[in-house]
């Protein structure tokens, strides 16, 4: 028995194989999401399919049953937090013609109010990941003390020939700060890895990146390079990027509905680009029962997360269904975003399309860091099709979310235009 069935057994969770997204009869559709009808009433809510290995998708589908949460907070939460743990050159190629490839880095929001749960659903996902991390500090700690001596003695001797000991280089795996500057300060000095970005407040995050002042805007320009996995534009006076060819910077975080009601109300000067690269999940209030679990799922999650950053880089590439299967899907998206009269919308729609490649990246990964396995070179379009699914159902969530504003700030008209292509746009996804 490996050490991750092991642990698992311990705690009651048993392994019994994979799970897919359910097969659709032709005529069914998929579970509806929570959108508004034609007379703007909110539809209930269903849990979206298994996304994940039957191990950590259970283990999410429980928190979420538990809290009263969607199961897509919890969902993409992990996916944001997974993302960054990834090597940072590793990319799927969508096209080898074209050399067109895709990093596994995500932006994820989640929407509520004061008490929905929000920082709670973040810190049981990122908890064991900042264990790694105090792990990689206390290391490094050890690494400068044992470097200070060896200093010392090199001093000593100086006289002697030999080269001084080398500084150890910290292993961080995220920062709550979101300063351009800082975060690419970080990817410097470990241009190999990934990095999180964990933030209490995206109301901090939005308008101090982008801007019509001029250093805000090419702040923002920065950005959209670091989600693009580009390495970003130096800053005011500096000529060139920074040295790292493939940086992969993932961010998750929460804001209060009201928040961002207001900024969205700006978002032609904050930039419509820049609020497309977010996933956004509606957070409800929720129960105050999921610490045991918490704890009991600890030793999964920390061990995946160790696999996920042990993993090699690698270009993975798409079999021959998948190519077909992603030729489709963006000539869909691409299709219903020209209908699209609201450009907010537009840019999610678009945005849409690409991040189920990035979400498909990612399950890839992270189904065999739950197997135990090198992930193999080709991703199946089985897992496309589970990463389309996904984007599918955070574009819904968008989509309800930018309704219920539009219903609040007095938009009825446009409100109920937007329900009425919703309804649409939902045949058009679960087909």
């Amino acid at each position: 028995m490996s050490d991750l069935k092991r642990s698992l057994s311990q705690h009651g969770i048993e392994i019994s194989g994979w799970l897919l997204p359910p097969s659709v009869s032709p005529g069914d559709g998929l579970p509806e999401s929570d959108v508004p009808d034609a007379n703007g009433r909110l539809q209930v809510q269903v849990s979206p399919p298994a996304l994940l290995p039957n191990t950590l998708g259970a283990v999410l589908r429980q928190f979420a049953e538990r809290a009263g949460a969607p199961a897509e907070a919890y969902y993409l939460v992990l996916l944001c937090v997974a993302a960054s743990l990834i090597p940072s050159r590793t990319s799927v190629l969508l096209d080898p013609s074209d050399k067109i490839s895709v990093p596994p880095i995500l932006w994820g929001g989640l929407v509520g109010d004061v008490g929905s749960g929000k920082s709670r659903i973040i810190s049981t996902l990122t908890r064991p990941f900042k264990e790694i991390q105090a792990e990689h500090y206390a290391r490094y700690q050890q690494q400068l003390r044992n470097y200070e001596a060896a200093l010392q003695a090199y001093e000593r001797r100086r006289m002697v020939a030999g080269d001084p000991p080398d500084r150890p280089t910290p292993v961080e795996l995220y920062t709550s700060d979101c300063a351009v500057d800082v975060v690419e300060q970080i990817l410097i000095r470990q241009p190999d890895r990934g990095l999180l970005i964990d933030l209490d407040d995206l109301a901090i995050f939005l308008p101090n990146t982008a801007d019509r002042q001029s250093k805000r805007r090419i702040n923002r320009s920065r950005w959209l390079d670091l989600y693009e996995g580009f390495a970003p534009r130096n800053g005011l006076g500096v000529t060139g990027r920074i040295p790292v060819p493939h940086p992969s910077v993932s961010v998750v975080g929460g804001i209060q509905h009201s928040d961002f009601q207001a900024l969205w109300s700006k978002r032609t000067r904050h930039g419509e680009k820049l609020w497309a690269c977010f996933a956004w999940v509606k957070a409800p209030h929720v129960s105050d029962t999921q610490d045991g679990l918490v704890y009991n799922s600890r030793t999964l999650l920390y061990t995946v997360y160790r696999r996920l950053q042990a993993s090699p880089p690698m270009q993975h590439v798409l079999d021959e269904e998948g190519q077909q299967l992603w030729i489709s899907w963006r000539d869909e998206i691409v299709g219903s975003s020209l209908g699209e009269g609201e450009p907010g919308i537009r840019e999610l729609l678009l945005e849409t399309g690409e991040r189920a490649v990035r979400i498909a990246l990612v399950l890839h990964r992270l189904d065999a860091a739950c197997a135990g396995v090198i992930p193999s070179k080709i991703l199946p379009a089985n897992t496309l099709a589970r990463g389309m699914e996904f984007a599918r159902r955070l574009q819904k969530q968008a989509e309800t979310i930018f309704f219920e504003i539009w219903s609040s700030s007095g938009q009825q008209d446009y409100g109920r235009q937007c329900s009425r292509r919703m309804v649409s746009l939902r045949d058009l996804f679960d087909r």
